[in-house]
């Protein structure tokens, strides 16, 4: 983790300091995602930095909406996130429309925990996971609403489905 977390900070280093980056290229925003393999609904928060015309990096945090279910009076709770680093090509970038493919670099995270009857257990994983999808954005003026649909080939594989808005800072 920290030695993807110094790859993608060396990266946003360089692009600042090669001077090809303007302050309107760099957006924070938010959404929903769903993951098909799970079929759970997620809150995720992302941004994105330009690193030229057709090229930006970006970043995203997925909080999976599992919560606690309970069976027989016994209850069991989950947790399931993930972190991703971005990369994204721009295809198409013309009348507020920009397309672009997207390859994925994740550490997905899930944590189960089971209690009742005066015995408890829990379990926890992670895997690393490697996704390719693509994206569409259009710029409505102030923000910005985007979708892409990725499949992780790797990690916790499944298709999984993002959608929201991004505000330019």
């Amino acid at each position: 983790m920290k030695k993807l977390t110094y790859i993608f900070a060396v990266a946003i280093i360089f692009a600042g300091i090669s001077g090809n980056v303007k302050a309107q290229d760099i957006s924070i925003g938010g959404g929903i995602s769903y993951g098909f393999d799970i079929e759970e609904l997620g809150i995720q928060l992302n941004g994105t930095y330009g690193l030229n015309e057709n090229m930006r990096v970006g970043a995203d945090i997925v909080y999976y909406l599992i919560g606690t279910e309970s069976f027989f009076g016994e209850e069991i709770s989950t947790t399931a996130l993930e972190v991703n680093f971005n990369f994204n090509y721009i295809f198409y970038n013309e009348n507020d429309l920009i397309l672009y493919g997207l390859g994925t670099l994740g550490i997905h995270y899930v944590r189960s925990s089971f209690s009742g009857g005066g015995f408890s257990e829990s379990f926890s994983d992670s895997e690393l996971g490697l996704g390719l999808g693509a994206g569409v954005e259009y710029d409505l003026g102030s923000v910005k609403i985007y979708a892409e649909p990725r499949i992780f080939l790797s990690g916790f594989d499944q298709l999984q489905f993002n959608a929201g808005v991004r505000v330019p800072i």
